[in-house]
């Protein structure tokens, strides 16, 4: 860890252990008691409102409740502006009914929260691949003298066969993860919304017309403050090696695309799914979500077993619904030989085990049981 890493992470056990907890007990006394119509949907990793969050918010706004966005990518901005939106999102969890996040959130974990407000964790990613949480060490390098996860009261999961790993992550009970679907997957069910994604993606990259396209969807490696991009090489021959007959688009971690220059596309990695013929990726996430589409993918993971060894997978990777390779030749010529596909059994078995319940109804189910567990 860098000593500008470990000064920020000082401040904020500060902050964790002192200033939030004493700002939040003087907020709890000014104001009497939650607002049970009200919702605060908060993050801290973005600058521009979630997707992850999006369908959710507008779902609680028809069912008449009113909602509060306190959006602020804390990387991108001063730790003294990062430390005033904290304190504002403390006035306002003190009078909120619900508190609804997708990522981690220190101020929702750093203090003893009122019963009554519920904590709503929509966590940003599908299904349960590579380990996270209290499984993984690059995940929490601070706080080991509390549970980070104390304070949820529902984590949305997108199996019944993640609900354990996911309560075992969090140090949660298993009543607190529940199999409702991630409420963003709704969105690739809507033949509008993947229509219009298309769309938009010719229409900015009109040289792209007529061609395969490529989507190269890495995850960063080491923690999310100090990530470093992996891979790129590769994909730099394989474009050189493809014929004209493939595009290929470049989108890295969004932690990655603050530090530097290595996307070749602008458009949000979510909307590049409907025009995407082949997903090249890791151990990203994004798997889950391009799986919904039923279209081939590859892994490509030259640095397997160094990863498995430091962060850990929950599954095996031949149990992905894809092709496996370790090595950038073997990358290029699996897909000049067309051999990218798999069978439909191998995503009928991997739909069921991670993606039982991302169906296209997710969001309505998380509202559902939200008003179910406000009125405990």
């Amino acid at each position: 860890m860098s000593g500008k890493l470990k000064i920020r992470q000082a401040l904020k056990e500060c902050l964790r252990k002192f200033i939030l907890p004493a700002a939040y007990h003087i907020y709890c006394i000014r104001y009497s008691g939650p607002d049970q119509r009200l919702i605060v949907f908060a993050d801290a990793h973005h600058q521009k409102f979630p997707e992850d969050m999006q369908l959710l918010k507008e779902e609680m706004q028809r069912r008449g409740y009113r909602t509060l966005e306190l959006v602020h990518d804390f990387s991108e901005i001063s730790f003294g502006t990062s430390v005033k939106s904290m304190l504002s999102f403390l006035k306002y969890y003190a009078q909120a009914g619900l508190v609804v996040i997708c990522d981690y959130y220190l101020p929702v974990i750093s203090v003893k929260k009122r019963k009554v407000t519920k904590v709503v964790q929509l966590w940003h990613a599908c299904g349960a691949y590579k380990k996270f949480g209290y499984d993984a060490r690059d995940d929490l390098i601070s706080v080991k003298d509390q549970n980070m996860f104390r304070n949820f009261d529902l984590v949305a999961v997108s199996s019944e066969h993640c609900r354990k790993v996911y309560a075992d992550a969090f140090h949660l009970p298993l009543d607190k993860v529940q199999a409702l679907g991630v409420s963003r997957t709704d969105r690739y069910f809507s033949e509008k919304f993947m229509a219009d994604c298309c769309s938009r993606f010719f229409k900015e990259y009109p040289e792209a017309a007529g061609k395969k396209i490529i989507l190269w969807a890495p995850t960063f490696r080491q923690n999310a403050g100090e990530g470093i991009l992996f891979g790129a090489e590769a994909i730099d021959r394989l474009e050189e090696r493809l014929s004209p007959e493939w595009f290929v688009i470049r989108k890295v971690h969004p932690h990655l695309e603050k530090r530097m220059a290595a996307s070749n596309c602008r458009i949000p990695t979510e909307q590049l799914y409907a025009a995407a013929d082949l997903l090249i990726t890791d151990y990203s996430s994004v798997i889950f979500d391009f799986t919904l589409t039923g279209k081939p993918i590859l892994v490509y993971a030259p640095d397997r077993e160094q990863y498995e060894k430091e962060r850990g997978f929950y599954l095996k990777l031949e149990e992905l619904p894809a092709k496996v390779v370790t090595n950038g030749e073997e990358l290029a010529a699996v897909i000049e030989r067309g051999e990218y596909k798999t069978t439909s059994e191998k995503y009928g078995e991997f739909m069921k085990n991670q993606l039982q319940m991302c169906d296209g109804h997710a969001t309505s189910r998380i509202a559902d049981y939200i008003e179910s567990i406000r009125k405990e």
